[in-house]
């Protein structure tokens, strides 16, 4: 047993050491100035001779090195000639999971499934992303289904835990239309006629119970019934979360604008947009429709001529245009080679790098995190020797939130 005098020497002692702990200041955390040659922001002019300061993941500066204050005791890096361009974000997205997990056949509609409940961190393809530049990805049901779930917004951080991956759980709800879902087990759903039936009454449905949140929100005395089928549709009909929509063809386009522009007040996404979608631009373009296109980058007219899908889609008029990859129809690191089909084929190279950037991130509603270098922002970022867009040039490296996640030649 301690005596009484031991105790008497030992409280003073913990005394003051408590003082100290609380008095300590905060340690400022570490801030990292990239320097390059020339910085391409995504949502400005290039600067050159540029420096972006990073700090606990997030930008704190960006601009000419000549005009930016780095703060004293930041670690420099120095790319020397390379460039830093934003991250890419690429929407349509099935392969961090590690396998075929992503359609569930047996019922038409399942706005109860998410992919957040198959991703695996350790998936290779997660890597792969990442080294080509590719930072944010929606990792999407497939389309086996009319409506397949949800599907969840991750940061391309292999082999890391899910919670450091997850951007948004419910990253957009995944309808496909036409084609793929059309059932041939012989109950509704066989034809576009039915299938469109049995998601219009579930959006129906959803719409209404979402109604209902909202005016027991405001103040309406009745507390709805809580219905767990229809919950994930309330975060779509409050807007907080968007409908990415596979569609192809002009006649599925058309129809897809048309339920969720004109029908269902919605935020929408028509991704694909392919086949002879493109003979439906212009009616797209006047409905300011946001398309998400690939993975074809050129179809053949009726004479047999190239044309250009994302020429086609911006000559007309369609402004809120991004790229996918559909990967694995698409390799998930060649996201970088659509968009340099797509300017080879007609595509103005800024609406190229946008559609790889900034756009994406608007469509999804993640502007805030990602997208462009801009202060307040994710660090996500790629290193490369020359123009992104050029297929010459793969990424030297990759960040994301400030973190290094791939090294040109690294073997892990």
């Amino acid at each position: 047993m301690r005596s009484p005098t031991h105790r008497r020497r030992l409280l003073p002692a913990l005394a003051a050491f408590a003082a100290a702990t609380v008095a300590a200041p905060a340690q400022t955390p570490a801030t990292t100035a990239h320097l390059a040659a020339r910085i391409l922001p995504g949502d400005g002019p290039p600067i050159d001779a540029g420096v972006l300061v990073e700090q606990a993941g997030r930008i704190v500066a960006v601009g000419a090195r000549a005009g930016t204050t780095v703060p004293a005791g930041a670690t420099v890096v120095d790319h020397g000639d390379a460039w830093l361009v934003p991250g890419f974000v690429d929407l349509h997205h099935h392969v961090s999971g590690g396998g075929g997990d992503i359609n569930d056949m047996v019922a038409p509609l399942n706005a109860e499934l998410r992919t957040l409940d198959v991703v695996k961190p350790s998936e290779e393809m997660i890597r792969r992303a990442a080294a080509g530049g590719v930072t944010t990805t929606l990792f999407i049901p497939g389309s086996g289904t009319n409506l397949g779930g949800f599907g969840v917004l991750l940061k391309m951080r292999w082999n890391e835990p899910l919670d450091r991956l997850v951007v948004r759980e419910l990253g957009a709800m995944k309808v496909a239309q036409g084609f793929n879902p059309e059932r041939r087990s012989g109950d509704l759903g066989l034809t576009r006629m039915g299938s469109s039936e049995l998601l219009t009454q579930l959006l129906e449905r959803g719409r209404d119970y979402a109604a209902a949140w909202r005016a027991f929100a405001a103040g309406q005395p009745e507390r709805p019934a809580l219905d767990p089928a229809l919950e994930p549709l309330r975060a779509v009909f409050d807007k907080r979360v968007p409908v990415l929509i596979h569609t192809a063809g002009a006649r599925d386009c058309i129809a897809t604008a048309r339920m969720f522009q004109d029908v269902f007040d919605v935020r929408m996404v028509l991704s694909h947009g392919c086949f002879d979608g493109w003979l439906a631009a212009a009616a797209l373009a006047k409905r300011g429709t946001p398309v998400n296109l690939g993975p074809r980058m050129y179809e053949f007219d009726r004479y047999g001529r190239f044309q250009g899908t994302c020429q086609a889609y911006w000559d007309v008029g369609c402004r809120d245009l991004s790229i996918n990859t559909d990967a694995p129809v698409i390799a998930a690191e060649e996201l970088q080679l659509q968009a340099a089909m797509a300017i080879r084929l007609g595509l103005p190279y800024e609406a190229a790098l946008h559609a790889l950037t900034i756009q994406p991130a608007r469509q999804i509603g993640i502007d805030d995190r990602c997208g462009s270098l801009t202060v307040g922002k994710d660090a996500d970022f790629q290193v490369t020797a020359g123009d992104p867009l050029d297929p010459r040039f793969q990424p030297l490296a990759v960040y994301i939130e400030g973190t290094l996640v791939h090294r040109l030649g690294d073997v892990r």
